[in-house]
């Protein structure tokens, strides 16, 4: 980078390909197979090519411009850009040699590129730490970890009316904006989002030491996505949100054709079945006591409750208003 030390990495935004910017670019004509694209930039009334960018580069001090392809195995054609400020520009010595390389440069952009694209899925569909684990080699069922964490199991309040009374189209975009409201708070605090079931999100802190932290980042989550559904309208939101802290298995389970990287354990029901009973109590949020004895300066008890599948009774907390 011109004016700079070392090499900037970035990636193309979403709908990029549509923008003006694209469109109207030397990269858009090299892709489509129309051919290479040469210009020197520091003699006006001489160009062959009207692009927006070249007078851009032109203003940074560019004298020479060149557009290359850049061919993948499978045939899609990417493109590889130049552009000098030396006064001469480029020589035809210069190209030569850079035509020479490019062959060897696609196919290591393109193992780049593929490399960079396995894991961009990955993480998108996995979450950061479970689709860093799988692209790891860690696909085999059964493999997995035990692992300490604040577990966070996020409910979405009158799922079923609101399904029923919306156009799906309508519900399936307040459903978007809902797992976004949810997702921020967690990735924002480092947390892990493990899955989407129908209207819930489950998601991790894991403990590193003291729980303590794990615990907080949970409840400031919680917190801030409570705060976040309250301004919601047409329709408001609410949740029902159920925090508790244990060891669970961090791994693979499923079928041997169908596997899915997920958090399994006792600790996950519990925090289950603490949203379930938001929805009993008419409560946002509520803790268990491994949470409470975590940040007992937050809570205060709720009492003792029968749970769902939970064998004792357990104590419940809430954070007084």
């Amino acid at each position: 980078m011109r004016g700079g030390d070392g090499v900037v990495e970035g990636a193309t935004p979403h709908g990029m390909l549509l923008t003006p910017a694209y469109l109207n670019s030397p990269v858009r004509q090299v892709s489509e197979g129309l051919g290479g694209v040469r210009q020197r930039l520091n003699q006006p009334g001489k160009s062959e090519f009207q692009f927006p960018v070249m007078e851009e580069l032109r203003a940074r001090g560019g004298t020479d411009y060149v557009a290359m392809p850049l061919p993948f195995s499978d045939g899609q054609i990417n493109t590889m850009t130049l552009t000098s400020d030396h006064p001469d520009g480029f020589s035809t010595a210069h190209l030569g040699a850079v035509f020479q390389c490019v062959f060897g440069l696609s196919r290591f952009y393109e193992t780049m590129s593929q490399h960079q694209n396995t894991r961009t899925l990955l993480t998108t569909y996995l979450g950061q730490r479970s689709g860093t684990r799988v692209l790891n080699g860690q696909t085999q069922r059964g493999q997995g970890e035990e692992i300490r964490a604040a577990i966070l199991f996020c409910d979405l309040r009158n799922y079923t009316q609101l399904a029923a009374a919306m156009p799906r189209r309508d519900y399936l975009d307040l459903l978007n904006n809902y797992f976004e409201i949810v997702a921020d708070p967690i990735l924002s605090r480092w947390g892990e989002v493990l899955k989407f079931i129908g209207d819930a999100v489950l998601a991790i802190f894991p403990v590193e030491g003291d729980p303590s932290a794990a615990c907080g980042l949970a409840r400031d989550a919680a917190q801030e996505i409570v705060a976040r559904l309250a301004e919601t309208d047409a329709p408001a939101l609410r949740c029902a949100i159920g925090i508790h802290v244990g060891e669970v298995t961090f791994g693979n389970v499923g079928a041997p054709e169908r596997l899915d990287f997920t958090v399994i354990g006792s600790a996950a029901n519990l925090a289950a079945r603490l949203s379930e009973q938001c929805k009993v109590l008419d409560e946002a949020l509520l803790f268990s006591g491994a949470v409470q004895n975590a940040l007992p300066d937050d809570m205060t008890t709720l009492g003792r409750h029968d749970l769902h599948n939970i064998a004792d009774g357990t104590e419940i907390f809430k954070i007084p208003a």
